[in-house]
């Protein structure tokens, strides 16, 4: 509400001065401009306020750019965590490959089945492949020694079934059937076979 001397009067009523409606009017103005001035503090310290949290907000901003930054080489870091334990783990399969393959000499094994014992664990390497190479001698030994049990249990007395067996099967009789150069050629290789006929 704006005070003017009209209704400066209204309130003092109609028998009041012009002086006391001066002062009224003054003392009215200065209260206002106390509210205004006031006022514009509240106003002034309400700014610096929101420009507080307008820093704040632009802090915050810079914050998580940075975690997220942050974020970005952790996450390189892991990366580059999973790759050396990839790295380390194949070395350690071409080490035990070649151990394997020193174990396994001679056995004329391919790379395929050699890697079917090979892990990125030495020693479950070199177990799997003593444990193949036993397998492999255990095999060997067991076929020599059978292979060498049939042969010795093998007769091998030659068969000759399109020869006449000339002493088992010769009497007179069969001498007699012989043709002469037969005979001669047989009393030739035995001496003594007239006397036995």
């Amino acid at each position: 509400m704006v005070l003017n001397r009209d209704e400066a009067r209204k309130i003092l009523g109609e028998g009041a001065t012009e002086e006391q409606i001066t002062n009224l009017l003054n003392n009215y103005h200065n209260v206002e401009s106390e509210k205004v001035k006031s006022l514009e503090e509240k106003v002034n310290s309400l700014e610096s306020e929101n420009s507080k949290y307008s820093d704040y907000d632009s802090i915050k901003k810079q914050l998580d750019d940075i975690n997220k930054a942050n974020m970005t080489e952790q996450e390189k870091l892991e990366e580059q965590k999973k790759e050396i334990e990839t790295n380390l783990k194949n070395s350690r399969i071409i080490v035990n490959t070649a151990k394997a393959k020193e174990i396994l000499a001679g056995l004329d094994l391919d790379d395929d089945t050699i890697s079917l014992v090979v892990s990125d664990d030495e020693t479950t390497t070199i177990n799997r492949a003593n444990n193949l190479k036993n397998k492999f001698d255990t095999m060997r030994d067991t076929v020599a020694k059978k292979t060498k049990e049939e042969l010795s249990n093998l007769d091998i007395s030659p068969t000759i079934t399109n020869v006449e067996q000339k002493d088992e099967a010769m009497n007179w009789d069969k001498f007699q059937s012989l043709s002469a150069d037969e005979q001669n050629k047989l009393i030739e290789e035995n001496p003594d076979i007239l006397d036995k006929l």
